[in-house]
């Protein structure tokens, strides 16, 4: 049986590492560094693992008949919680925090990042400072300044903010997964969508150019102003990130300005100024391309519904295996797809409503174990390995729709998740804080709804749930059920979406569909893949990276500048949809 246990779990850490491999090579973008890589890969496996330990543990203490065995297993698995919650602690707390805003800065060398860094983080520090002074004189109050009391105290406190990201985001996902794939099974709707968001993206892209306009000729001007200054060399490594045939654009319409034209925020020009500026055109540059490889993503699926009607085209295949795949192809999107999309959001609404009734039975009627059926599958189960597989599928999917909230954050210029390598260090950094700050409340959230296990009866309970002796241990089991319940009430008839937009913040909003645009979202989808085929780009292929930004044909460009000359309102070149392009 040991033997058995061995080879099972090793090829589950093999997976499990070659996943946060393909996860880190997936979204990293090609210009994060690699001990950066190398840290989002001890982070995330050191999350991720829990999905491995937990079933164990909770198994190992209920259904495990040898007690020999089992207290083996107890004592190897409080090694692996510790090893795991302290790594997960200091990397979210300390490190992670420091590379996120080294890398995050505008800063021109080592020392001004990692002071940069410093600055930031040092309210973080010193709030954290704060705490642990107070705890222990309340502990020295209470005579009980231990280590065991310390080291409890400190997770309870350390989890409180860990729980209300669970709450947020899993009431977020637990509604929005379900409902996300019941609406892809509706293919005019899909398509309808793919147009309304490609509205939305050309008007961002549009947005962020005007802005890149804007700071490449106050970059030039400033260039032109201290080109015999110290400021020029780093003027010239900010103007790097920006695409030479762009920089020459703008050049172009230069003489029309002079330096009265450079915003006063920018005079006297010095060191910390130019690290804002250097980190604004980093955030504008990399938000250009998120946006451009959206942009793609929506092309291609709009491109699945629009080729109905070439089912029957076989001519512009050369094989017989071409042809194969192709008709395959067509089966799955026209006939099988929207029966899987259905299946999968059944599954997951029964599930979500699965875990939603746990969570509310833990919330009314906590002393009957018996109202709570994932407690009654449990307590039905008598062979080991079908009770992890029983507690291994909801836990997978409480994961599921809790990092799915966290990899959909889109926050302009701060963090978004992008694949096709268009995440950028700070983004890893922020995702890793977070994955590590929610994955043993998350722990704690599981046990609680499974109702199978007292308190202190598993390694994790005995290890990381010292949340008993904590402050606010109480509050985390009447108040969490309550508030996830509440939550999913708020995604489930979109209630935030439409606060957000009633007091004007509408951008903040998650939902973004809008009505009538399908017909200009369609101009724009075309327009993207014809100046796609002029760039001899393979539409086929399903990982098209944003490389550059592409001014228009030269005798266009002439054809713009005489146009703007004849303009009396001073507007630079402002046919984006031309200037950008794959």
């Amino acid at each position: 049986m040991l033997t058995q246990d061995i080879i099972f779990y090793s090829i589950a850490t093999t997976i499990l590492f070659l996943y946060v491999l393909y996860l880190i090579w997936e979204y990293s973008a090609k210009d994060v560094p690699l001990y950066i890589k190398i840290l989002t890969f001890i982070s995330w496996t050191l999350t991720f693992s829990i999905v491995l330990v937990l079933p164990i543990d909770i198994a190992n203490s209920t259904k495990q008949l040898d007690e020999t065995q089992q207290l083996e297993t107890m004592g190897n698995i409080k090694v692996l919680w510790r090893i795991m919650y302290w790594g997960n602690f200091f990397l979210a707390w300390l490190v992670l925090p420091f590379f996120q805003d080294y890398e995050g800065s505008g800063d021109f060398d080592i020392k001004g990042k990692i002071k940069y860094s410093l600055k930031k983080n040092l309210t973080i520090y010193g709030v954290g400072t704060v705490i642990i002074i107070g705890l222990a004189i309340y502990l020295l109050i209470k005579d009980n300044f231990d280590s065991a009391h310390v080291e409890g105290v400190l997770i309870g406190v350390s989890n409180f903010f860990g729980l209300l990201l669970v709450v947020i985001l899993l009431g977020q996902g637990l509604v929005a997964i379900p409902k996300l794939y019941y609406r892809e099974h509706k293919e005019e709707e899909v398509l309808e969508q793919c147009y309304q968001q490609a509205v939305l993206l050309d008007e961002q892209r549009t947005d962020k150019t005007y802005e890149l306009e804007d700071i490449c000729r106050t970059l030039q001007l400033l260039q032109n102003e201290y080109s015999d200054s110290e400021f020029s060399r780093y003027l010239m490594i900010i103007l790097q990130h920006i695409p030479q045939e762009f920089q020459k654009s703008i050049r172009h319409t230069l003489q029309k300005y002079n330096a009265s034209n450079i915003p006063d925020k920018y005079k006297p020009l010095n060191l910390e100024i130019l690290a804002s500026i250097h980190k604004y055109v980093k955030c504008i540059m990399f938000d250009l391309q998120r946006i451009q490889t959206k942009l793609n993503i929506v092309n291609q699926k709009a491109l699945k519904f629009e080729r109905k009607d070439l089912a029957d085209d076989e001519t512009q295949f050369e094989t017989k295996w071409s042809k194969m795949i192709y008709k395959i192809s067509i089966i799955w999107n026209l006939k099988l797809r929207k029966y899987y999309c259905v299946f999968l959001a059944i599954t997951y609404a029964l599930l979500s409503l699965l875990i939603l009734f746990c969570e509310l039975i833990t919330f009314v009627a906590k002393t009957n174990k018996n109202l709570n059926p994932y407690y009654l599958l449990l307590s039905s189960i008598n062979r080991y390995y079908l009770t992890e597989l029983v507690l291994l599928l909801p836990l997978l999917y409480m994961m599921f729709c809790t990092y799915y909230g966290l990899f959909a954050m889109k926050i302009s210029g701060l963090i978004s998740f992008n694949k096709h390598h268009h995440t950028d260090a700070p983004s890893l950094m922020f995702g890793s804080i977070n994955f590590a700050r929610v994955s043993f409340p998350l722990c704690f959230n599981f046990i609680q709804i499974t109702d199978i296990l007292e308190d202190q009866a598993t390694s994790f309970s005995e290890t990381v749930g010292n949340l008993a002796e904590s402050l606010f241990v109480q509050s985390y089991k009447t108040i969490l059920p309550l508030m996830l319940l509440i939550m999913c009430f708020f995604n489930l008839f979109n209630i935030g979406d439409k606060l957000m937009r009633t007091i004007g913040l509408g951008q903040y909003a998650q939902q973004e569909r809008i009505s009538g645009m399908s017909l200009e979202g369609k101009k724009i989808i075309e327009k993207e893949r014809e100046m796609r085929r002029k760039s001899n780009v393979n539409e086929s292929n399903s990982q098209i990276v944003f490389q550059e930004l592409q001014i228009m044909p030269k005798s266009k460009v002439q054809d713009e500048e005489e146009t703007s000359r004849k303009n009396s309102q001073n507007q630079g070149i402002r046919n984006f949809d031309q200037i950008l392009s794959i």
